[in-house]
């Protein structure tokens, strides 16, 4: 049956071809986007380490063929782009993508965004960063946007974006983040408009009210925010690490916020002469609490949350157990439509399975396979408490997922992005839709990470389930570290 349908869908593409410009917006055939569906498909199939993770192959041929019928008519550009990105979706893995090429990119930079930066927790969207020019005080909730009610918008963005795996609390935390910004995906997702009709629930005065918002260029966002705010929401943060000892409450504060420093060819001893100074303090104030926050994690290399967890640890571990793809450089010439080469053989030092895939054997750059040994001098044994949210992703999903695997560490806060993902974006491949210049970006190996198979298909989820709600947000309340520093440090007996 479904493969009646996939044929159905495409003879009837055959009927219509070539591109045309509707009202200054890029209108594709449905000829052009089979033939770039059956591309991308085919390649998602061929190439990527985890298509079938969170489906089996026969749901995502019923699924295809729902996407071939839905572009069986005419779709202007940013309707098909929508179909793609679904397509991306139902894989389930942060680290693949799409994005425009010319002339479809041209048309997606006249797109303006919703003057809003916002947090969105229960399918319940509040505004937490106002650049509009209406009087709509922080923390106010909004409860439509063109009669199309909060739950249901927030179903279809997830939709149309994806966490590792199929959890919905991270992908929420990440519409609320630059990455992914509501105020930018909601005009893609959703008509691109010049004014919208929102209503929402004042903060202040609780009264529910409706206005008409104007759209606003990237520019103006950023202009406008900086003038508000005194900076520019930003998830990508400026300090990799950072570490404080509190003298008053005695613990010690190690934050995290990405697994390398400024780029992954650094030195492999940034990381630990870092942490070598920060256990040398610890021991010497002799500190019997660390908390570690991962909180916004952006990833990087998994061997630098592994220098980390030596000083933990009595035996010798790996966090990575195999990283493997299935093929070599010659496999991926068939798919691969970027200029550059993969060098895959090169650097990696490819062996072939008895499964056909390849295996990793050089594990120069990805240093994550090594053995990692205890580290004696600044042993830590005293109490690790780890902060996580949904914007620990990538390599600080699986950090958070070794830690604790091996350690005893208490978790607090809520479901990470990822943990062992499917893919570690370390390389991709780049398939161009030839018909309709979308561009999917598709990772090719896969790190099986050093944990519980049976935690691998979700984020790390936390001992304590503590997160923000509007009013710690709008007051700048940290409730995480203030339940760990209430309830969880070892307080010294007087």
């Amino acid at each position: 049956m479904t493969n009646t349908l996939f044929k159905l869908a495409f003879l009837l593409a055959l009927t219509i071809s070539l591109p045309i410009l509707a009202q200054d917006s890029l209108v594709f055939q449905p000829e052009q986007m089979h033939k770039d569906l059956v591309k991308f498909k085919t390649a998602l199939i061929k190439t990527h380490p985890g298509v079938y993770e969170f489906q089996t192959p026969e749901e995502f041929e019923q699924f295809t063929n729902q996407l071939m019928l839905e572009t069986s008519k005419p779709l202007e550009g940013k309707a098909f782009y929508n179909v793609v990105l679904k397509l991306i979706a139902k894989i389930h893995d942060g680290h693949t993508g799409a994005y425009p090429k010319d002339p479809l990119r041209e048309s997606f930079k006249k797109h303006k965004r919703l003057p809003f930066e916002v947090f969105i927790k229960n399918q319940r969207i509040y505004i937490v960063r106002n650049m509009s020019n209406l009087s709509i005080p922080n923390g106010s909730e909004i409860i439509s946007i063109d009669n199309v009610l909060s739950n249901e918008i927030v179903s279809k963005m997830i939709r149309h974006y994806s966490a590792d795996g199929v959890t919905i609390s991270a992908i929420e935390h990440y519409l609320g983040v630059s990455y992914l910004s509501f105020s930018r995906t909601y005009p893609i997702v959703y008509d691109a408009k010049s004014t919208y009709e929102i209503t929402y629930k004042d903060y202040v005065t609780r009264e529910i009210k409706t206005k008409i918002v104007t759209s606003i260029s990237n520019q103006e966002y950023l202009k406008i925010e900086l003038e508000r705010y005194g900076t520019n929401s930003n998830k990508y943060k400026e300090k990799a690490f950072d570490f404080t000892i509190n003298e008053n409450e005695k613990y010690a504060y190690l934050q995290v916020t990405r697994f390398f420093k400024d780029s992954f060819q650094e030195p492999e001893s940034t990381y630990p002469d870092f942490y070598k100074k920060c256990f040398k303090e610890i021991e010497e104030r002799k500190i019997e609490n660390l908390i570690i926050d991962l909180r916004d994690n952006d990833g990087g290399k998994v061997s630098n949350a592994a220098h980390l967890l030596r000083y933990f640890v009595k035996n010798p571990f790996t966090p990575v157990n195999e990283t493997t793809t299935k093929g070599n450089d010659q496999y991926y010439l068939d798919y691969n439509d970027n200029e550059n080469g993969l060098y895959l053989d090169e650097q990696f030092g490819l062996k072939k399975k008895l499964n056909g895939d390849y295996k990793v054997t050089d594990f120069d750059y990805l240093t994550g396979l090594k053995v990692f040994k205890p580290i004696d001098e600044y042993e830590y044994n005293g109490k690790i408490i780890v902060l996580i949210d949904g914007g620990a992703s990538s390599a600080g999903g699986s950090g958070a997922a070794i830690i604790q695997e091996y350690t005893d560490a208490i978790f607090v806060g809520s479901e990470t992005f990822g943990t062992a993902g499917i893919s570690n974006g370390v390389n991709k491949i780049y398939v161009l839709g030839n018909e309709t210049g979308i561009v999917l970006t598709i990772p090719v190996m896969h790190s099986d990470i050093a944990v519980n198979k049976h935690l691998k298909r979700r984020g790390v989820l936390p001992d304590y389930e503590i997160s923000n709600n509007i009013h710690d947000i709008i007051n700048k309340r940290d409730v995480m570290m203030e339940f760990v520093v209430k309830n969880l440090l070892n307080r010294s007996k007087k």
